[in-house]
């Protein structure tokens, strides 16, 4: 029914991170210009101190029901779907109804890395065809930049931690209902999940693996294994899903996928044959927003009026864990 994104104000540049690294790295000094030119980040907004994943979340979820011009005592179901959240008990979900007021909702976390918001539209796709909600709204709220370790050893050292420069905070939201209209909306998605991959990307602290260990709060990852199943899974994951619809792929106005860096997005471009000018590239200016990237691309998209209803296109990530989700819709 509509879309809704949260950006901070604060524009970090990835020469800004650069200088940070070097400032809080004794003996190592980050090469100029070394981020961008590896990941295509130019740029990130970095949300100011205190501010909460479900703070981004709360007014992306806002924003959309503005946009559909929706009560929030009008939503049945809330779905906080992000990599990230405020606290480790209870759900983000009950902050966010608190904040939005939207207190007929009952409310869920859905958790699963990057991929946490393509599994929450799945979510609430399921609750709305079996009866169980008629009106769903999908929230995610990133605040990622605490998660940044700026000290840095050696190249070995930034090759799990260069990553973690390219992260932005963002919110995004999207708005369900049940329709009686045919051949429209979300239509079923293919997922699929290798769980021994898991150690490739992680923030180790905050559950019970390592309580109380300060130090690994931070975000690390093997971009290049991460990126080499991202490679070899997502483009025939794309194909299957096309396939049963009866798509072509050059009836696919645009795809919005979850981006870590522009070298990985053009590779998958490349492997289906798709022209990345009909991606929605939004990591160049914010970089990577984890769960938000998608429905912040499609927010910003809807707004600038580059997709348009009955608009074929492709809701596609790749995350830590390892998994991977492809989505249709017809806009």
């Amino acid at each position: 029914m509509s879309t809704g994104h949260a950006i901070p104000d604060g524009v970090i540049t990835s020469a800004e991170i650069e200088a940070l690294v070097t400032e809080r790295s004794p003996g190592f000094a980050m090469p100029a210009g070394l981020v961008e030119r590896l990941t295509g980040v130019g740029a990130r907004r970095h949300a100011v101190p205190g501010t909460t994943s479900s703070d981004l979340a709360a007014q992306a979820g806002l924003a959309a029901l503005r946009n559909a011009d929706v009560d929030p005592l009008s939503v049945d179901f809330l779905i906080y779907s992000s990599a990230s959240h405020d606290v480790s008990e209870p759900a983000t979900s009950a902050i966010v109804q608190h904040k939005m007021g939207a207190r007929n909702a009952t409310f869920a976390d859905i958790k699963n890395a990057c991929n946490s918001f393509l599994n929450g539209l799945d979510f609430a796709a399921a609750a709305i065809e079996t009866g169980r909600a008629r009106r769903v709204l999908v929230v995610a709220g990133e605040v990622l930049s605490p998660t940044i370790n700026f000290s840095i050893e050696s190249s070995n050292d930034l090759r799990k931690k260069l990553a973690a420069l390219t992260l932005g905070d963002a919110g995004g939201a999207v708005l369900l209902e049940a329709t009686e209209e045919e051949n429209t909306g979300l239509l079923p998605g293919r997922f699929v999940s290798d769980g021994s991959k898991w150690e490739l990307s992680t923030v180790l602290a905050g559950g019970n693996l390592m309580p109380h260990d300060n130090s690994r709060y931070f975000f690390e990852c093997d971009s290049a294994g991460l990126q080499s199943l991202a490679i070899e899974h997502i483009p025939p994951l794309i194909e299957k899903s096309i396939d049963e619809l009866g798509w072509k792929l050059d009836e696919v106005k645009r795809i919005f996928p979850h981006q870590v860096s522009k070298g990985v997005t053009q590779a998958l471009c490349s492997a289906i044959g798709y022209s990345p000018d009909q991606v929605e590239f939004t990591l160049d200016r914010f970089g990577n927003n984890a769960a938000a990237s998608i429905p912040l691309g499609l927010s910003l998209a809807s707004e600038q009026g580059l997709i348009s209803k009955g608009d074929k296109v492709l809701l596609v990530c790749g995350a830590a864990g390892f998994t991977a989700g492809v989505l249709p819709v017809i806009w």
